[in-house]
């Protein structure tokens, strides 16, 4: 099976989207995007034996890669629309192929995404790869730079199921088979956040993916916004499996954190009652520039890693 084959059997399943002009089977796509938007463009790799082990189902690779994706178009509260894939094989299985496709395409076409190109190679390693596109209203994309002391800090979802199951696979050679169905899920299909975000970058002041750890991603938001805050670990939705600094800092949670006035809680709760998605208020954005860390009103050591890495974590 050559390259063109491959392309024409797994990924050319297009949804029937009017602003593709020309998609899958040129030099280059064309796209034509809504007038008075801009656009956001996000990308992201996974690589065999670094993010997902050789016995991870191929279709929850997929679903993932195009998730994680999905999960930072979420973060700035646009619409996805386009996407291109490259694809690096170090050999032609088409039962993977088969079970990678699917999944990549079912998260995609849930969210009317239409794979419109990229490019496929062959390498030493299996690695892959989503760019994706989106639109927002000029101006109005949530960002990390905009948190204000004073903000409540929310977090969509329950955290440390990912880190448990990873937890879990490294202490038992990777076999999958008794893995909880929280624990697959968060691992290999992971909510979208999408729907709920479109809505919530109305009120919300700032906002971030948390994929490589909840602490990471707020300081990133308290070094942007040049802010500090308070986290109370007493009302973090996580999985008491694992230890709560692990909860915190394990990361791949393709959930939001976001920060939020007074003023607007209750509509943010509406929304999320709206679209299911649990959201729970975690801490407060403060002016000390310091994040700092309690649990039954004490305050807590911290953590001497606050999230993944991904040059520190391959040493």
């Amino acid at each position: 099976m050559n390259e063109k084959d491959i392309i024409r059997k797994y990924f050319t399943k297009n949804l029937d989207d009017q602003a593709v002009i020309n998609g899958i089977g040129d030099d280059a796509a064309i796209v034509s995007p809504k007038r008075g938007n801009q656009l956001v463009v996000t990308t992201d790799t996974m690589v065999e034996g670094k993010h997902f082990s050789n016995t991870a189902p191929a279709y929850g690779v997929g679903y993932t890669l195009m998730a994680s994706n999905l999960s930072d178009i979420a973060a700035m509260g646009a619409t996805p629309r386009w996407a291109t894939l490259n694809l690096t094989l170090n050999i032609v299985d088409e039962s993977w192929l088969e079970g990678f496709s699917n999944g990549l395409l079912e998260c995609a076409q849930a969210h009317n995404v239409a794979l419109i190109g990229g490019d496929t190679t062959c390498g030493q390693c299996l690695n892959v790869s989503v760019q994706l596109i989106a639109e927002v209203l000029i101006n109005k994309a949530m960002l990390r730079s905009n948190a204000q002391a004073s903000d409540n800090i929310f977090v969509t979802g329950v955290i440390g199921n990912a880190a448990s199951a990873l937890h879990y696979l490294q202490q038992n050679n990777f076999n999958h088979e008794k893995l909880s169905t929280a624990q697959n899920t968060a691992l290999y299909k992971p909510p979208s956040r999408i729907d709920y975000a479109i809505e919530l970058a109305e009120i919300a002041n700032a906002a971030i993916d948390i994929s490589d750890g909840l602490l990471n991603e707020l300081e990133l938001i308290c070094k942007a916004s040049n802010v500090g805050a308070t986290l109370q670990l007493d009302n973090l939705p996580y999985n008491h499996d694992i230890d709560i600094q692990h909860a915190i800092t394990g990361g791949e949670d393709y959930e939001l954190l976001f920060t939020i006035p007074n003023e607007f809680i209750k509509q943010a709760h509406v929304l999320a009652d709206k679209h299911q998605c649990l959201i729970t208020n975690i801490g407060k954005i403060t002016n000390t520039k310091t994040v700092e860390l309690y649990h039954a009103n004490k305050l807590m050591p911290y953590p001497k890693s606050s999230g993944y890495d991904h040059f520190q974590n391959n040493q």
